[in-house]
């Protein structure tokens, strides 16, 4: 038989009210008479009726997230920030993966809203018309992590994805390498554009022609970095220094070196992109552009309580700075001989 709110109130000797206030963490209570009654509800096994709470307050408190694939241990770092802020402000979450699927967004954006979410966090697909007229009619609000859509960046928290992509191949260009192979993102997304842009910015900053041959467009999966290395080294295209869009492709990248007895940094630089906490247990430590993931989702979901409470607290976009983390696929003793031969 399930514990109500009366049958803790007889337990403790409060009434209903104060009962129902306490569970609900109502700061006008004292903290010894919330922390009785909490206590007594835990170990009577009282569980909380959200669904008839919400139907009270018209409000939820559950934030919808909407990720390409949660599995992604990008995705799950940004998670476990959103999960940890949500917790401290008393709200849940709920997750679906989509693909970077533009139907498949849509799709969840409608399945969310009919669970009666206060709000969504969102990485969204970088250009789908469909996608941005639902966004622009959505009553709820909304934050988009990471990334963006054209005519609603302001939605967004951004952390330098061209200045990031800039830093990289900047160091490398600036010791000497004229070879780089860049393995770019999936191109229906804002981040590979602005990496894209940020590559650009390099070069043109240091007076040189980007060669296109050396650019190959991926899904930003691990194995994609090992086929496409596997296949640029295959062909005979001669290249001294690989930037990946993200670190995932790294690792596939590393792979395919040592199957090919390249030896990382000594023949072969390479630099990532998200410092994935597992970048510095690579063998060897990748170098990489690092992303503040955790905080990334923890300021979301700030930011969006904040529009949830607050129906006129403005849109800005936030952008947080990147900055070059040196590990050991990366070495200055390396590019001095590289000098020599120009």
């Amino acid at each position: 038989m399930s514990v109500k709110l009366k049958d803790i109130a007889e337990q403790t000797g409060f009434s209903i009210n104060t009962v129902s206030r306490a569970l609900r963490d109502d700061r006008r209570l004292s903290d010894a008479t919330r922390n009785k009654i909490k206590v007594a509800a835990e170990e009577m096994g009282y569980i909380r009726n959200i669904l008839a709470e919400s139907m009270r307050s018209n409000k939820s408190r559950t934030i919808g997230v909407i990720f390409a694939d949660s599995a992604n241990p990008f995705y799950a770092e940004v998670i476990q920030g959103i999960e940890e802020r949500a917790r401290r402000l008393k709200y849940s979450i709920l997750l679906i993966n989509i693909g970077e699927q533009a139907e498949n967004e849509r799709k969840a954006v409608r399945l969310l809203l009919g669970r009666q979410v206060d709000g969504l966090v969102i990485a969204p697909v970088y250009k789908d018309r469909e996608n941005l007229a639902l966004y622009q009619s959505l009553s709820v609000p909304f934050i988009m992590v990471g990334r963006y859509i054209e005519g609603l960046k302001s939605h967004s928290i951004l952390h330098g994805d061209a200045e990031g992509q800039a830093m990289a191949f900047e160091h490398l260009l600036r010791r000497g390498h004229k070879k780089i192979l860049y393995i770019a993102g999936p191109k229906n997304i804002s981040n590979t554009i602005d990496r894209m842009e940020g590559m650009k910015l390099a070069y043109e900053k240091y007076a040189l022609q980007i060669d296109e041959s050396y650019i190959f467009e991926s899904s930003g999966h691990m194995d994609d970095g090992y086929r496409l290395a596997s296949q640029a080294l295959e062909r005979g295209l001669f290249f001294t220094a690989v930037v990946c869009f993200n670190d995932l492709l790294a690792f596939g990248v590393l792979k395919a070196l040592h199957e090919k007895s390249i030896s990382v940094p000594d023949d072969m630089e390479i630099i990532g992109f998200d410092n994935l906490a597992m970048s510095r247990f690579m063998q060897p430590g990748l170098t990489t552009v690092d992303v503040p993931k955790n905080h990334l989702g923890q300021k979301a979901v700030e930011e969006l309580v904040y529009h949830i409470e607050d129906a006129t607290y403005p849109y800005n976009t936030i952008h947080m700075k990147p900055r070059l983390i040196h590990r050991e696929t990366t070495l200055d003793s390396h590019i001095q001989s590289l000098k020599t031969l120009e």
